[in-house]
């Protein structure tokens, strides 16, 4: 008995060294992308022939000016890429009901999406998740995270899982994970450091 309970603290010893030990920067954030690139990842969901992608970036522009585009989807048009059309249709609290379209390369027709977004705003992180209502897919969620780092730098999270009602091709997807997706980004960062 004395034996196992030897063993169990020696594991559990361990498990904080090996804790203690992973890299992580000054603000205890673990494994960040390096300033000026975005990181992104794709993930598969289990019953989805779709990924969920996540992508991570640096950004030398405070949270809460990141905020003011994310969170605003009325104004996403002009201040995000691919965006054709955009309302914030209700608010209900911190839920957020908006109507997107996305522009879609010929010989594709665009995509609509209505969904109900739940935002959350802390003195040093704010996030925006959002779900589908309706629209030309059969999900559609995911979310904007923003945390602020130490000198004032801003990591950004984006994530999604989306699956269109009508195909996708493969490289129609792959171009959205290495290109569009770190572009919008890169523009999200450089709208909002046009801010005052």
């Amino acid at each position: 008995m004395e034996r196992s309970s030897i063993l169990v603290r020696r594991a559990a010893a361990a498990s904080l060294v090996a804790f203690a030990l992973w890299p992580t920067t000054a603000s205890g954030e673990a494994n960040l992308p390096a300033k000026g690139t975005v990181e992104v990842k794709a993930y598969s969901v289990a019953g989805s022939s779709v990924p969920k992608i996540v992508a991570r970036s640096v950004v030398n522009v405070p949270a809460k000016k990141i905020w003011q585009i994310v969170s605003d989807c009325a104004r996403y048009k002009g201040r995000m890429p691919r965006v054709a059309a955009a309302a914030e249709l209700k608010v209900e609290g911190n839920v957020h009901t908006c109507k997107v379209t996305i522009s879609m390369p010929f010989p594709f027709s665009d995509l609509t999406a209505v969904t109900e977004a739940v935002h959350d705003e802390q003195a040093t992180s704010m996030s925006r998740k959002w779900k589908l209502v309706s629209g030309d897919y059969k999900l559609n969620q995911g979310s904007w995270e923003l945390k602020t780092l130490d000198g004032g730098s801003t990591l950004v999270t984006y994530s999604v899982h989306a699956e269109p009602n009508t195909a996708v091709p493969d490289f129609i997807r792959e171009s959205a994970q290495k290109k569009a997706i770190p572009e919008m980004i890169e523009r999200v960062a450089a709208e909002a450091s046009k801010l005052p």
